[in-house]
């Protein structure tokens, strides 16, 4: 029995339904987004959504999930974290995977159905492997402050656009963005 067509079908009409969900949760809220509007964006029968991901909930879990599930800025441990974030929030074009990211969680996290998957899928996703690599006390704490840092200047570069710096510029603002979320970082 040859059932690849079908599962090759199922692949790519769940992606389809996996990126509008995306798209409208991160131009609206968990509770003003419906499975109709959904499907509707997809181009496909509200049914599937409760076939594939069971419901509303669980396409919002997945589309949480669906974004990078381990920072790039992790890759060189703790060493290299804070140089290697303060260069991903300077340099280049701005990711817009990331960017779809943050503001699912941005538009959702007020939502009482859904503020506690956006605080999970943070937490899970960004604190506790920040906080892994820390030594010290109060590891948690500190995780949760670079992140705010990090949030907070990830949100002013996508409202106010590339910083438009000549090298030297560019080069002096990521010493400062790396000083300051080491001092984030670094014990109490």
């Amino acid at each position: 029995m040859n059932c690849g067509p079908i599962s090759k079908n199922r692949n790519a009409t769940e992606a389809k339904i996996l990126e509008a969900a995306r798209r409208l949760f991160a131009h609206d809220s968990y509770d003003n987004v419906g499975i109709r509007d959904i499907a509707s964006e997809a181009g496909v029968d509200s049914a599937l959504i409760g076939r594939y991901f069971g419901c509303k909930e669980g396409l919002f879990l997945e589309a949480l999930e669906n974004g990078r599930t381990r920072p790039d800025f992790l890759e060189d441990g703790r060493s290299g974290m804070a140089p290697r974030a303060a260069e991903m929030l300077t340099d280049g074009p701005q990711d817009d995977d990331k960017l779809i990211d943050l503001l699912i969680m941005l538009n959702s996290a007020g939502s009482s159905n859904a503020a506690s998957s956006v605080r999970d899928s943070i937490e899970s996703r960004f604190h506790k492997p920040v906080a892994c690599l820390l030594e010290g006390d109060h590891c948690d704490l500190r995780a949760r402050l670079f992140g705010s840092v990090l949030m907070g200047l990830a949100i002013s570069r996508t409202i106010m656009g590339p910083y438009g710096l000549s090298d030297e510029e560019s080069d002096m603002l990521k010493a400062r963005l790396t000083a300051i979320l080491e001092d984030a970082l670094a014990p109490f």
